[in-house]
């Protein structure tokens, strides 16, 4: 599904800059060539580059990865597609709704972020405007409002099978059932199949999320996942302010996945078991986005990977299908500390798989924005780690 780097026209700096050597060439393009062989021979080319091994850092790795996954010299991430997936959750609902209540937030705050989207003034409008990204925002399952409001069709549409009024409530029931699971990941995958198909192709793609409470929504999933204790998993979400985290919203958020793992007495059955863990604690925008993952491996297509939610889909994606972890370049150090437990998660099964170990988040700016502002971000960096390996001379040069 990525454009076809041959077919693109080489810069004038291009020319003016030596060919990668021979080697790489053929070995990027064998396809006997595991994409770790890919991987070392482009990071060995890379050493080879006029600047001190090691110099340039992530984005030494991120330009490797590149040339492997697009079996090029010539690696481009000038076709950059970011996906947004919105859902609510049972679990954010008011308590005289069934809810917990776990966010900060009301629920109708993600249908107005949805709007704001819808008109093109919303963060991740802005942003992907000024860094040339095609944005799509998907309604997966967003509560139903108080007011009616059609979507344009044009950035933000309705899914083509959704969630009626979110998730239920994690704490007393399962959020979703076994059939919604696969719906969301299926509509995940077609979504991204539709979006670089209406590019004529993508070459690195952005997940992303709108989802009042998907922060307790991730900290449930990671830790039903993995085992971790809940307090290392908890963050304050949307409530941090700028006079800093609010403990009280902390503490409840850990009562509230406690009690959700607590009801699932078999919750140790879910650990390393993800379609199960998704049905039990998940989130329609968080399936959608492990689907749209999948379906990226399918196509070679790199992921620029947002902040903790969309790390967590990441790690779920990765426990499903381990050759995802090939594609990922994380984008943004996330302000709650889940994100280095999924991360670590996602070392332990590439390593496991012989894939190469990723280096860390690229951005440390405190961004907590979501959206997949910190990803979108990041794009001019990886078109940076392309140019790098493209253009930049050898020492012999």
């Amino acid at each position: 599904m990525s454009p076809n780097p041959s077919s693109s026209p080489s810069s004038p700096s291009e020319g003016a800059a030596a060919e990668p050597n021979i080697s790489l060439a053929t070995t990027l393009s064998d396809s006997k060539q595991s994409f770790t062989a890919k991987y070392e021979a482009a990071r060995l080319y890379i050493d080879s580059l006029a600047k001190p091994v090691g110099s340039l850092g992530t984005l030494e790795d991120w330009g490797a990865r590149m040339a492997a996954l697009q079996q090029t010299t010539t690696p481009k991430a000038d076709s950059a597609a970011c996906l947004i997936f919105a859902a609510d959750h049972g679990v954010a609902k008011d308590t005289s709704e069934g809810g917990r209540k776990c966010s900060a937030y009301p629920q109708i705050v993600s249908r107005k972020v949805l709007e704001a989207l819808d008109h093109g003034i919303a963060g991740a409008s802005v942003l992907s405007k000024c860094n040339n990204v095609e944005l799509r925002v998907i309604d997966v399952g967003l509560a139903d409002g108080p007011v009616s409001y059609e979507w344009s069709g044009n950035t933000v549409r309705l899914a083509t099978r959704r969630i009626h009024d979110g998730t239920k409530n994690f704490c007393t029931g399962n959020a979703l059932t076994e059939e919604q699971v696969k719906m969301c990941i299926d509509v995940g995958r077609e979504e991204t199949t539709k979006l670089m198909d209406e590019m004529g192709g993508a070459n690195v793609i952005m997940f992303g999320e709108v989802g009042i409470g998907n922060t307790t929504t991730a900290a449930a999933l990671i830790a039903a996942l993995t085992g971790v204790d809940v307090a290392t998993v908890c963050g304050s979400g949307a409530s941090v302010t700028r006079d800093g985290i609010n403990e009280e919203i902390v503490a409840r958020k850990i009562d509230i996945v406690k009690e959700a793992l607590d009801f699932h007495s078999n919750a140790s059955s879910l650990n390393g078991n993800p379609m199960q863990a998704l049905g039990a604690v998940g989130g329609a925008e968080i399936c959608s986005m492990v689907g749209g993952m999948l379906e990226a491996s399918k196509h070679d297509v790199a992921i620029l990977v947002d902040g903790f939610i969309v790390t967590t889909a990441a790690m779920i994606a990765c426990m499903i299908d381990p050759m995802v972890s090939r594609l990922l370049l994380f984008s943004t150090k996330s302000t709650e500390k889940g994100q280095v437990i999924a991360i670590t998660t996602i070392t332990e099964i590439a390593t496991a798989n012989s894939i190469p170990v990723h280096t860390k988040p690229a951005l440390d700016m405190g961004l907590r924005m979501g959206e997949a502002s910190g990803c979108i971000t990041s794009v001019p960096l990886l078109r940076s780690a392309c140019a790098t390996i493209s253009s930049l001379a050898t020492l012999n040069d």
